[in-house]
């Protein structure tokens, strides 16, 4: 009679299969690529807000500078007029991106002795891009003078 030996039943460990090792490097490929695309998107984003808030700077600046002028000065007369620094650094010094401009109502917008003053900054950055401040101020005599 002849014995049976017993097997073992632990497996040699044989590494990975070449299959294996390409499609786990596929799959990080892809998952590399994913990162990066939403790296540069976050980035674009980040650097358009940054834009915003600068844009948003200069129009708060402008509103303060008009809104600190004498009742009556020509700044806040009606009509259109631009900034002659033009184009704007976000410090509002000359030779930036940003145009400014801003737009004075006619008379008694919104109501007696108030005239709405709108300040426009805007610049180009792989499209155009516009921020709108309105405020008021007063005019000079009550009601306000016809343009």
């Amino acid at each position: 009679m002849y014995s049976v030996g017993r097997r073992s039943t632990k497996r040699t460990a044989r590494g990975i299969s070449l299959v294996e090792a390409l499609a786990t490097t596929a799959f990080l490929g892809v998952a590399l690529l994913a990162l990066c695309r939403n790296t540069v998107s976050v980035t674009r984003v980040e650097k358009t807000a940054d834009l915003t808030s600068a844009a948003q700077a200069l129009a708060t600046q402008k509103i303060e500078q008009l809104r600190s002028t004498p009742l009556g000065a020509a700044q806040v007369a009606y009509g259109t007029y631009y900034d002659p620094q033009n184009p704007l650094k976000a410090d509002g010094t000359t030779g930036g991106l940003f145009n400014r401009m801003w737009t004075v109502s006619a008379k008694d917008s919104p109501r007696l002795g108030l005239r709405t003053v709108t300040v426009t900054v805007y610049w180009y950055a792989g499209g155009y891009h516009t921020v709108r401040l309105p405020a008021f101020v007063r005019c000079a005599t009550v009601p306000c003078p016809a343009p």
